[in-house]
């Protein structure tokens, strides 16, 4: 995975954690735990899920 690549999902991870916290600013940690963690696992998946489909990209170019 390139840099930039990893740079924008870590972006995209983070003003989505931002954003959670400032739609809850009486909540404490323990309450926002959860949506945090689901964004979080959202964007991990997502990388995940792009990775997977450029490695089927970059095998199917190698093969005769």
């Amino acid at each position: 995975m390139r840099q930039a690549t990893i740079d924008s999902i870590a972006l995209g991870a983070y003003r989505d954690v931002e954003r959670i916290i400032a739609e809850r600013p009486g909540d404490g940690p323990a309450e926002r735990e959860i949506p945090i963690r689901i964004a979080l696992a959202t964007w991990i998946a997502h990388a995940v899920n792009r990775e997977t489909r450029n490695d089927r990209r970059r095998v199917g170019r190698t093969r005769p």
